[in-house]
């Protein structure tokens, strides 16, 4: 059996093919900088104050650093570690970064890429360097024989140690020549990504729900994993914090302004009934939809790390759109939730459908909410919906009677009829009452097909292999039974319904 070879080309699915959006890099090498300090910590050489990642933007010298104070990397383990793909030592369940992927995420995105690292207790630091734009010629390049990833990469990268300070330990990752159109170095741009994606705390100057969320969740047994993460750009330097705040605009204008009443604590639970994930969901008025792309949405999180977006969870929602009515997270520690490589969603498994089955329950609450918010808000349309609501218990309580007399039927469908126009009249705005307005309608058209294709005999009604055609000719063949000999009728109507019982059993 011959060699089995890795080609080149794999490396351009692991760069380009599998980070299509650039931002996604901050993503990549702030998740093991959290791995990193959470070692570092691990093992007493840091302090959770002291822990720092720094996230770096020069647009003039076309370059951004990311570099952390964690453990580090061994020089003698150092060009191992860096160099080579899904390779990765980390655990599964454990460490956010566990395929030893997103070393390369840069690689589409800048000339040189440079990792500096060094490992307390040694005095030698080490310096790789990966010439990115060789590498993209490289791979450019038709040849005629089998060339492997590894000869590709050892192509294009050089390593050299330098001497450190013993007490020393941190990664440095220095992108170099960074492609000016990638938004890599736009401030407004990388503080919005950051804020959204990576695991930082909540700004409770601005967000005082922040504390309580924290509070309750630990509570339940849950503290969220937070890391001092900051931005610098132009010689100042800024902590980054959720986006999170109490009041929020519902339409670009900010003439509309929601705010947060309330924090709903939640928990799920796996198969073996151990908790899967614990959550928060904001109690709003539900005016609208949140304007803040920032904030809006149901969100998961693993690590305190984003999955996904705030529309992951759109699926899940019979009504997407709601989806943008709603803030909250819901932060996953069940390691059979494996987030996959592109960390937009999870591995498709038992407990994933699991997972998006109870979210899906959440969802559908979180719907009622926001209709019992808006007629709340609507004398009016509260009225129409409790007359809807007040036939409809009608219908199902008539059809409920042995016979079932043709006059009350009339005067149902007329009364369905009135509220239907009363719907039509009215009119509102609000985006969730137009929502209500439909729901309503699909309710009424049910329930007027319900009272067409119903007859007067209950038992005939039951009689699920027969047509509504046939129902009603039966129908008539029973009324006339009735009326011309009434006092065998229903032993005569009985015999009939045995026969076409037994025929639908065959």
């Amino acid at each position: 059996m011959g060699n089995i070879v890795i080609g080149k080309h794999a490396l351009e699915s692991l760069t380009t093919g599998m980070y299509s959006d650039p931002l996604v890099v901050f993503r990549e090498y702030i998740q093991n900088s959290a791995d990193a300090i959470d070692e570092a910590l691990l093992k007493g050489i840091l302090k959770n104050f002291e822990s720092r990642i720094e996230v770096q933007l020069s647009p003039v010298e076309e370059t951004v650093i990311i570099r952390d104070n964690g453990i580090g990397i061994s020089y003698i383990d150092a060009e191992k570690t860096l160099i080579s793909v899904g390779n990765s030592k980390k655990i599964q369940g454990t460490a956010r970064g566990f395929r030893g992927i997103g070393r390369l995420a840069a690689l589409s995105y800048c000339g040189k890429l440079i990792f500096e690292t060094s490992y307390p207790g040694e005095k030698r630091g080490t310096r790789l360097t990966i010439d990115a734009s060789i590498l993209s010629n490289r791979l450019a390049q038709e040849e005629n024989e089998d060339v492997s990833a590894e000869e590709v990469l050892r192509g294009v990268y050089s390593i050299e140690y330098y001497q450190e300070q013993e007490h020393s330990h941190y990664l440095n990752v220095i992108m170099k020549e960074v492609d000016t159109d990638s938004e890599l170095n736009k401030y407004e741009v990388v503080y919005d990504y950051l804020a959204q994606n990576v695991p930082v705390a909540y700004d409770t100057d601005k967000f005082v729900w922040g504390k309580e969320i924290k509070s309750r969740l630990e509570n339940e047994g849950y503290t969220i994993p937070e890391y001092n993460v900051y931005l610098s750009y132009a010689g100042e330097t800024i902590p980054v914090y959720k986006a999170y705040t109490d009041e929020f605009f519902i339409d670009k204008s900010g003439n509309t302004v929601d705010r947060i009443k309330d924090i709903q604590i939640f928990n799920l639970k796996n198969s073996d009934g151990n908790t899967s994930a614990y959550g928060w969901l904001a109690h709003t008025d539900y005016f609208g939809s949140i304007y803040e792309k920032s904030i809006r949405g149901l969100r998961i999180r693993k690590g305190n790390i984003l999955i996904g977006d705030g529309q992951t969870l759109n699926i899940c929602f019979k009504d997407a759109r709601f989806n943008g009515w709603v803030i909250g997270e819901i932060f996953v520690n069940d390691t059979r939730l494996v987030p996959n490589a592109r960390r937009d969603n999870f591995e498709k498994n038992s407990a994933y459908f699991l997972f998006t089955e109870q979210i899906r329950n959440i969802a559908s609450s979180i719907i009622k909410d926001i209709r019992s918010a808006s007629v709340a808000r609507n004398a009016e349309l509260s009225k129409v919906l409790e007359q809807k609501q007040e036939i409809a218990d009608k219908v199902n309580e008539t059809f409920d009677y042995e016979k079932i007399d043709s006059k009350a039927r009339e005067s149902l469908r007329k009364r369905l009829i009135r509220t239907q126009d009363a719907l039509n009249q009215f009119s509102s705005n609000e985006e969730i009452d137009l929502y209500n307005k439909e729901i309503a309608f699909d309710e009424i058209d049910m329930l007027m097909g319900k009272i067409q294709g119903v007859t007067a005999y209950k038992s005939l009604n039951a009689m699920q292999n027969l047509s509504k055609v046939e129902k009603k000719t039966l129908e008539q063949v029973f009324d006339t039974i009735v009326s011309v000999r009434p006092k065998e009728a229903e032993e005569l109507i009985n015999s009939i319904l045995k026969v076409f019982a037994g025929k639908s059993s065959k």
